[in-house]
């Protein structure tokens, strides 16, 4: 990659003008001429280097994941320990040196899913160098997707969370030894949770509307027009309701997020363990998203597009989380409950979109172990 002292050529001012920009902003909300005119380059400059903005945004994808890859080639250390150590010393370095192209990254590969399997295909490869196997589906959740998760959450200090913290949590596992959990837990048989606009005041038809329609063709591409339309209603009534599309988009998070957390609450054992808790809440959590998994990008989407409310979204797990945390041998509660939430999302993605896992049963089984008594050599 490029770094702000290397003496720069007309291609790489493109290159270091376009990571500035897209590392801020939503993919379609940056043109070609405002890449150039950030770098002080004409706009015709541009096309002797690169065909499209999507070759110049894939080509930092690639440069990313070589970074990676190198870093990761590296792993050293006389046993397990030491080597999950050096792991994830330099997914820590990345983190820190690298935050302009992680947070590309992160919209590159809900964009472009091949960049997601590519990642996980080097830490997959870098944990069978770990561990002397490869790991299971489970295993790569527990050790990879949590602290991938966690390390863009505010719960991150670097202070605290180094790498022999992060070898610990997951050689050791994050809750105290219990019974083992009773799977029966998992076999819930429950409706979808349904939207009924016909029952909604006005507000709620223009989400409803505007939630259909960006998750159908992005948020970009959805006019203000396109939405009344859909819930019925003249122009004037959204600005009536909304001061803009951006406000209306981060409505449709909030009632997304309530939604989830509402259908989660409601149709949660109450006589289960906390383990058992855990994972009935990832059981329905994938149980809503496989009737709804448009409302899943929209909130992946939300994450590049208003920044702000997708973090609230995450706010309001966390909060949850927090609210019971009994049974946790982690001192830093914040910390297990990003953790946990980030093995819940990379669980749907992996089932979703990646395609990684066929039977999530199976891999939330596993899990429920792991949680508890941590990776095993």
């Amino acid at each position: 990659m490029i770094t702000e002292n290397t003496p720069l050529t007309t291609k790489e001012k493109i290159v270091l003008s376009a990571v500035a920009l897209f590392s801020e902003n939503w993919y379609d909300a940056i043109s070609v001429a405002e890449i150039c005119r950030n770098g002080g380059l004409s706009n015709g400059v541009f096309y002797r280097y690169y065909k499209d903005k999507e070759v110049l945004f894939r080509e930092i994808l690639d440069g990313f994941l070589e970074v990676i890859k190198d870093r990761m080639s590296r792993i050293s250390g006389a046993d397990v320990e030491q080597r999950l150590v050096s792991f994830y010393g330099y997914i820590l370095e990345s983190n820190i040196n690298d935050l302009s192209y992680i947070s590309i990254f992160r919209e590159g590969e809900y964009r472009f899913p091949e960049y997601e399997r590519r990642l996980r295909e080097i830490y997959v490869e870098a944990l069978r160098k770990v561990f002397n196997r490869t790991v299971s589906a489970a295993e790569y959740l527990f050790i990879v997707g949590s602290v991938r998760f966690m390390l863009r959450r505010p719960c991150f200090d670097e202070k605290i969370i180094t790498a022999d913290y992060l070898k610990d949590m997951v050689y050791k596992g994050v809750f105290e030894c219990q019974a083992e959990a009773d799977f029966n837990c998992l076999e819930i048989d429950l409706p979808p949770a349904i939207d009924n606009a016909d029952e909604a005041d006005t507000k709620t038809k223009l989400i409803l509307a505007g939630k259909q329609l960006i998750a159908e063709n992005s948020f970009y591409k959805v006019n203000i027009y396109e939405i009344t339309r859909k819930a019925g209603f003249a122009v004037g009534t959204f600005y009536i309701n909304f001061k803009s599309k951006e406000d209306l988009f981060r409505e449709v998070v909030k009632y997304l997020g309530k939604q989830l957390r509402f259908y989660i609450a409601s149709n949660l054992g109450e006589k289960l363990s906390r383990i058992e808790k855990e994972i009935q809440g990832w059981t329905l959590f994938l149980k809503y998203f496989e009737t709804h998994i448009q409302n899943y990008q929209l909130v992946r989407e939300a994450e590049f597009v208003i920044r702000d409310t997708a973090r609230e979204y995450y706010n309001k797990f966390e909060t949850g989380y927090l609210k019971k945390s009994d049974g946790i041998k982690i001192e830093e509660e914040a910390v297990v409950a990003n953790f946990l939430i980030g093995i819940a999302h990379f669980l749907g993605i992996e089932y979703f979109f990646s395609k990684n896992i066929i039977e999530p049963r199976m891999v939330i089984e596993e899990l429920s172990g792991l949680i508890c008594c941590g990776v095993k050599q």
